[in-house]
């Protein structure tokens, strides 16, 4: 890691620890207060009620599953060229495409 990354990574860490401080402050409340009513905490599922899963996302886990069993005898080498091969047969899609550049994107690639 770069050395740039790493001070970049301290300061966002250093601003997430004392959010919950400087918003109590922003909000005139006491620290009691604030831990009582407002404080950073795991509010559950993002989208309650959301659990079901589409048709999509099932078949893909139940495939996913499935190949890591069968190539689990393979060679790097023959590995590296499934692995390829499958990239390029479900990148000719749109949406494939789509979210293949936002992870590219998201790191920088």
């Amino acid at each position: 890691m770069k050395t740039s990354e790493l001070r970049k990574l301290i300061r966002e860490t250093i601003k997430e620890a004392n959010f919950d401080q400087r918003l109590a402050q922003q909000m005139g409340m006491s620290d009691d207060e604030f831990e009582d009513e407002v404080a950073s905490r795991d509010i559950g599922e993002p989208f309650p009620g959301d659990d079901e899963l589409s048709i999509g996302y099932s078949k893909a886990s139940n495939l996913i599953s499935k190949l890591r069993q069968d190539y689990r005898g393979m060679s790097d080498e023959d590995l590296d060229e499934f692995s390829k091969e499958m990239l390029l047969h479900f990148i000719e899609n749109t949406a494939a495409q789509a979210a293949a550049k936002i992870y590219f994107g998201k790191r920088e690639l």
